[in-house]
C-alpha cells in the first residue's frame, strides 16, 4: 500500500505539471489533480487488490492483456492490435517497465485524458470568444468523466479521439484521432465515418425543411446501425445473419433513455441491483449523463447557428451507435461518453452565443464555415 501511495502522490504531481501555465494554474485540472489522486488511494485503501472488480470487471481483462502482452510480445496483426487494445495496453507497459502499479497506468491514462479533453474543449469556446468559467466544465469533462478518470478502464481515451474527431481543427489530427478510434471501438469509428458522411451531403444540399429532415436523419441512422451490427456480426462471427431488432418498442425506449440518462431503467431487477432511488439519486450526482443531451437536444432544434450542420453530425453519429449498442445486452452512461463533450460544447455554444449576429439561421452559409464541421 505504502508503494502505491507513494506512486499515486508522484503521478498526481505530473498532473499539477499538467496545469501548469504561463500565468499560474489551470483551477480545473489543478481540481482534477487533487480528486483523481485522493480518489485513487481511497478505492485502493478501501478495497485492497479487489479494486480490479470496483465498478468494472473490464478492468480485471486490461490487467490480463497487459500480462499477456508482456508474455507474448508485440503481434503485427490489425485484429490482435484491436482485441488486445494495444493502444492503451503499451503505455502502460511502458509505465510498468519504471515500476509502476499497471491498474494505476491505466487510470493515469485515463486522468490525462480527461486533462487534454478539457483543454480541447476550452480552446474550442474561446475561439469563440467565450471566456471559459470553471461551471462550464459539467458539460464537457463533468462529474462522470472524473470518476471515469479513477477507474482502470479506457473510456476517457477514446472520449478524446472521439471528441477531436469532432471539434478539432487539424484534418491530419482528426484522421488520427479516427484511426485509433478505429483501433479501441471499430463500432463507434463505424458511427464517426457515418455522421462525417451525413455532414459532408447537408453541405452540398440543405434541405427545406430541416427539422423534418433531422428526424428522419436521426431515425434512419439508428436503423441503419442496427443493420451494421447484423452485418458486423456475420463479417466477424460467421453467425447468421439476423434481422436486427430497430422497429420494436423496446431499442427506441433504450435510444430516448440514453438521451435522458436513465439507461438503468431499461434493465430488470436481475441487471441492475440498485434501488431505482440509489440510481436517480446518482444521476442527480452525475449530473452530466442528462443535462449534456438535453441540452444538446434544445439546442439542436432550438438554437440555429454556424454549427448547425456539426450538431447534425454529431447527433447522427450518435443515433447509429445506439442502433448498434441497442442490439447487444449492454447499455450504461459509459455508451455516452464519446459524445458528451462534443454534444457539451457545441450546447454552450448555442446558449451563450444564440444572440450574436454572426451566427446565422437554418443551414444557410455553411460553406462559408466548413472547416468547423
Amino acid at each position: 500500500m505504502t508503494l502505491y501511495l507513494v506512486q499515486s502522490l508522484l503521478l498526481g504531481g505530473v498532473l499539477v505539471l499538467i496545469a501548469r501555465k504561463p500565468r499560474g494554474f489551470n483551477t480545473y485540472q489543478l481540481l482534477l489533480a487533487a480528486v483523481w489522486t485522493a480518489a485513487v488511494i481511497a478505492i485502493r485503501f478501501k478495497y485492497g487488490t479487489d479494486q480490479v472488480t470496483f465498478y468494472s470487471n473490464d478492468q480485471e481483462t486490461q490487467i490480463f492483456l497487459v500480462n499477456r502482452f508482456i508474455k507474448y510480445g508485440l503481434s503485427f496483426s490489425p485484429n490482435i492490435a484491436i482485441s488486445d487494445r494495444y493502444l492503451v495496453v503499451i503505455p502502460v507497459r511502458m509505465l510498468d517497465l519504471f515500476g509502476i502499479d499497471q491498474l494505476l497506468a491505466f487510470k493515469f491514462l485515463q486522468a490525462i485524458s480527461l486533462s487534454y479533453i478539457y483543454k480541447l474543449c476550452s480552446d474550442f469556446l474561446a475561439r469563440e470568444g467565450i471566456t471559459v468559467k470553471l461551471w462550464h466544465a459539467i458539460f464537457f469533462a463533468g462529474p462522470l468523466f472524473i470518476f471515469l478518470s479513477t477507474i482502470g478502464l479506457r473510456d476517457l481515451e477514446i472520449a478524446l479521439f472521439a471528441t477531436y474527431f469532432f471539434i478539432g481543427r487539424s484534418t491530419s489530427l482528426k484522421l488520427v484521432s479516427l484511426v485509433a478510434t478505429l483501433l479501441l471501438r471499430p463500432h463507434l469509428a463505424l458511427a464517426l465515418i457515418f455522421g462525417w458522411i451525413v455532414a459532408n451531403y447537408l453541405q452540398k444540399f440543405q434541405p427545406k425543411r430541416i427539422y423534418f429532415a433531422i428526424i428522419g436523419l436521426v431515425m434512419g441512422a439508428f436503423a441503419l446501425g442496427g443493420y451494421g451490427y447484423s452485418a458486423g456480426s456475420f463479417l466477424k462471427y460467421q453467425n447468421d445473419i439476423l434481422t436486427p431488432r430497430v422497429f420494436e418498442q423496446v431499442v427506441w425506449w433504450r435510444f430516448f433513455s440514453n438521451l435522458v440518462g436513465l439507461q438503468f431503467l431499461t434493465f430488470t431487477d436481475l441487471v441492475v441491483k440498485m434501488p431505482i432511488s440509489q440510481l436517480i439519486a446518482l444521476r442527480l450526482f452525475f449530473v452530466d449523463t442528462f443535462a449534456v443531451p438535453l441540452l444538446f437536444v434544445f439546442t439542436l432544434f432550438a438554437t440555429s447557428s454556424k454549427f448547425s450542420v456539426m450538431r447534425i453530425q454529431v447527433f447522427v453519429s450518435f443515433a447509429f451507435f445506439l442502433g448498434l449498442i441497442a442490439q447487444t445486452n449492454f447499455n450504461s452512461s459509459r455508451q455516452n461518453l464519446p459524445f458528451l463533450s462534443a454534444m457539451g460544447v457545441l450546447g454552450l455554444v448555442g446558449i451563450l452565443k444564440s444572440r450574436n449576429t454572426d451566427y446565422e439561421p437554418r443551414l444557410s452559409n455553411v460553406r462559408r464555415v466548413k472547416s468547423n464541421s
